[in-house]
C-alpha cells in the first residue's frame, strides 16, 4: 500500500489555503466557487475525483464534481441516513476508508459515479457557523490511498473556509431567487389579470409554473360544482397524461379535502416519467376551486421553496379564476336579463341573438317556463327570492342548458329540448314543475313547444298567461301547461275593471256570496255542469255525488239567481265564471278537488 508523504510541505499547504481564500472571496456565485474548490482540492491531494454535496432539507445532492463526473451534478442524491457521505453529515465528523471502499457497509453505490473503480475514500463535513452540517466534501482514489493527518487537516481547513462562502452564496442565491420570483409573480399577475376566460388563466399559470419549477408536467384542475369530479382546465405540455381514472381522481380529491397526505406520482400518473409530485389546492375565501398538480423531472424532487412558490401561484390562480367566473356570471346574468326583457317587449330577433350568446339555439325545440306566487301562498319579498331560487335550481337540474332568471319578479326559464323523445321531455318538465309548484307554493306555467326564433315572444306570453291562469286554478301551488288552459286563454288579458258588469256577473256574485255564507259549493257545481255540456250523469260522476243531489243543487241555483238553465245564454255564464276565477273571486283551493257540501 502506498503511503502519501507529508502534503508538500507547509509552504504548499499555505499556498493552497491562500488560493482557497482568494477563490471564496472573489464571487458570490455558488456554482463557479464550488467548481474551483473541486479543482484546488483534487490538485492538492492527488485524488482521482472530488465531489461536493450540499444539504437540501433532509437530502444531500452533488452540486460540484470533477469534470469527468460532471453529469452527476444535480442528479445524484441520498438521504442523511444513506452512505458514508450521509454518515459524515449526520455525525459532523470526518471519516476515511483506506482500502476496498465498496466493502464498507456504510457505502451506497451509484452507477453514475463508477464507484466500483474506487479503493479509498475520505469525506469531510462542511459545518455552518451554528455547527450544523450543510454539506460534505468527498475524495475518491482508484488505487489504495493513505490519507494522512495533514491531508485531513487540510481538508478540514478547506471545508471551514468554504462553509462561510457557501452560507453567504446560499443567502445571496436565496435573496436573488426571491427577487426573481417576485419579478416573475408580478409579471404572472399582470398576465392573469389580462386574461378574460378561465381557460386562459389556467393556460398562463400552467406554462408559468412549468418553467419556474423546471417541471416535467403542470396541470390545473377545476372542481366541478356540486360534483365529486375534476375537470382539466390546462396542461403544460398539452400532450401530458391526464389524471382521469377513478382512483386518481379520488386521490386528488382527498388531497383537496386535506384528508390524506401527499399523494404519490403513481397514484396520479401511473405511466408518466415523473420523479416527484406536488399537489396544491386552489382555494379562495374558503371555497374549494380545484388543484394545481406539478410533476418534477426524472430523478428530481421538489424542495420546501418549490412548495411555497406553488402555494403563492395557486392562491393567485384561485383568485383569478373566481374573479373571471364572477365576471362571466354577471355578464351572463345581464344577457339573461336582456333576453327576457326582449321577450317581454316582443323583440323576438333580439331575444334570439341573446339566446345565441348563451349557447341556446332557438331553431331547436324549446319551451318557456314562468313561475309566480300562488294565491294561497303569498310570499314576502325575501321568501319569494328563496322560493324562486329553489325553482331555478330544480329547472337547472332538469336541463343543465337552461337559461334561467330567478326573480326578483317571476322566475323565468328557457328550456332547450331534443327532437328525439320530445313528448317524454315535455311530460317530464310538466311533472317536475307540478312537484315544484306544490312543494314551494308557486303557480308555474309552461308554453307550447316551439322551434322557431320568431315564436320566442309568443312562447313567453304563453308561459306568462299559463302562470296567471294557474293562480286561479291551482291556488295552493302547482303547474299548468298552456295547452291545458282552454277558454281561459281568451279571457286572461281582461282586467277586472274591463270585465262586463252584466246580469251574468250579478248571478256569479250571488252564488259566491251564498257559498261563502253557507259553506256550500253551488258555483263549483254550476261550473262543472256547464263544462260537461249539461250532462247530469257526467257531472255527478265527476263531482262524486248522486245525480239527484246534483238536480237539487241546480234547482237551488235557479231559485237563487232566476236563471233558466234550459234557455239562458249558458256560454256567457260559463265565461263569467272563468273571469271570476281569474280575478280571484272567490279565493279558494282548486275547485275540482275541494270537498263539496249539499246546498
Amino acid at each position: 500500500m502506498t503511503v502519501i508523504a507529508e502534503p508538500r510541505g507547509l509552504r504548499e499547504e499555505n499556498r493552497t489555503l491562500y488560493r482557497v481564500i482568494k477563490l471564496v472571496s472573489s464571487s458570490l456565485e455558488l456554482g463557479p466557487m464550488l467548481d474551483g474548490i473541486v479543482d484546488l482540492t483534487t490538485d492538492a491531494t492527488d485524488c482521482h475525483a472530488c465531489f461536493i454535496y450540499l444539504r437540501e432539507d433532509e437530502r444531500l445532492t452533488i452540486r460540484a464534481a470533477s469534470p469527468v463526473y460532471a453529469d452527476a451534478v444535480g442528479k445524484v442524491q441520498m438521504g442523511l441516513d444513506e452512505g458514508l457521505t450521509g454518515w459524515v453529515a449526520r455525525h459532523r465528523t470526518a471519516e476515511f476508508i483506506r482500502d476496498n471502499a465498496m466493502a464498507d457497509s456504510r457505502m451506497k453505490y451509484f452507477p453514475l459515479l463508477e464507484e466500483e473503480r474506487f479503493q479509498s475514500m475520505v469525506a469531510v463535513p462542511i459545518l455552518s457557523r451554528a455547527g450544523d452540517s450543510i454539506g460534505v466534501i468527498v475524495l475518491h482514489t482508484e488505487a489504495p490511498h493513505e490519507f494522512t493527518e495533514e491531508t485531513l487537516k487540510l481538508l478540514v481547513h478547506i471545508a471551514s473556509l468554504v462553509s462561510g462562502a457557501i452560507e453567504n452564496a446560499q443567502l445571496y442565491d436565496m435573496q436573488r431567487r426571491r427577487v426573481d420570483l417576485l419579478t416573475v409573480l408580478s409579471a404572472l399577475a399582470q398576465q392573469v389579470a389580462g386574461a378574460t376566460e378561465v381557460g386562459d388563466v389556467s393556460s398562463v399559470v400552467a406554462r408559468a409554473v412549468h418553467g419556474l419549477l423546471e417541471a416535467e408536467v403542470c396541470q390545473v384542475y377545476r372542481l366541478v360544482a356540486g360534483e365529486e369530479h375534476l375537470q382539466l382546465l390546462a396542461s403544460c405540455p398539452q400532450d401530458a397524461p391526464v389524471a382521469e381514472s377513478q382512483s386518481a381522481t379520488g386521490v386528488l380529491l382527498a388531497a383537496l379535502d386535506g384528508s390524506s397526505g401527499r399523494p404519490s406520482v403513481r397514484d396520479v400518473w401511473p405511466t408518466a416519467e415523473v420523479a416527484d409530485l406536488l399537489v396544491t389546492p386552489l382555494t379562495a375565501g374558503g371555497e374549494r376551486l380545484g388543484l394545481l398538480c406539478v410533476g418534477a423531472r426524472s430523478r428530481g424532487s421538489f424542495i420546501a421553496e418549490d412548495v411555497e412558490v406553488a402555494r403563492a401561484i395557486a392562491h393567485l390562480t384561485a383568485i383569478a379564476i373566481k374573479r373571471t367566473e364572477l365576471i362571466d356570471s354577471l355578464t351572463n346574468a345581464s344577457i339573461v336579463k336582456d333576453l327576457f326583457g326582449a321577450l317581454e317587449a316582443g323583440a323576438a330577433e333580439l331575444a334570439a341573438n341573446k339566446a345565441q350568446e348563451l349557447g341556446c339555439n332557438l331553431t331547436m325545440p324549446y319551451l318557456i317556463v314562468c313561475a309566480t306566487r300562488a294565491v294561497a301562498c303569498e310570499h314576502a319579498c325575501g321568501e319569494w327570492r328563496e322560493a324562486a331560487g329553489r325553482i331555478a335550481h330544480g329547472l337547472a337540474h332538469l336541463e343543465p342548458r337552461a337559461v334561467i332568471e330567478a326573480g326578483p319578479g317571476p322566475a323565468l326559464a328557457l328550456l332547450p329540448l331534443h327532437r328525439h323523445g320530445l313528448g317524454q321531455q315535455v311530460d317530464g318538465v310538466l311533472r317536475i314543475c307540478r312537484e315544484l309548484g306544490r312543494t314551494i307554493g308557486a303557480s308555474i306555467g309552461t308554453s307550447e313547444v316551439h322551434d322557431d326564433p320568431h315564436d320566442a315572444a309568443q312562447a313567453y306570453r304563453e308561459a306568462l298567461d299559463a302562470a296567471t291562469i294557474g293562480r286561479a286554478l291551482v291556488c295552493e301551488g302547482g303547474a299548468i301547461a298552456y295547452s291545458e288552459v282552454g277558454a281561459y286563454r281568451y279571457l286572461v288579458h281582461i282586467a277586472p275593471d274591463d270585465a262586463p258588469h252584466d246580469q251574468m256577473r250579478a248571478v256569479i256574485d250571488v252564488l259566491i256570496e251564498y257559498d261563502s255564507r253557507r259553506c256550500t259549493a253551488l258555483l263549483d257545481t254550476l261550473e262543472r255542469y256547464l263544462s260537461e255540456r249539461r250532462s247530469v250523469i257526467e257531472s255527478a260522476r265527476t263531482l262524486f255525488i248522486h245525480p239527484n243531489t246534483l238536480r237539487q243543487r241546480l234547482g237551488r241555483i235557479e231559485e237563487l239567481t232566476g236563471l233558466d238553465l234550459e234557455h239562458d245564454d249558458l256560454l256567457s255564464l260559463e265565461l263569467a265564471i272563468k273571469l271570476a276565477r281569474l280575478h280571484g273571486r272567490p279565493r279558494q283551493s282548486t275547485p275540482r278537488k275541494r270537498a263539496m257540501t249539499a246546498p
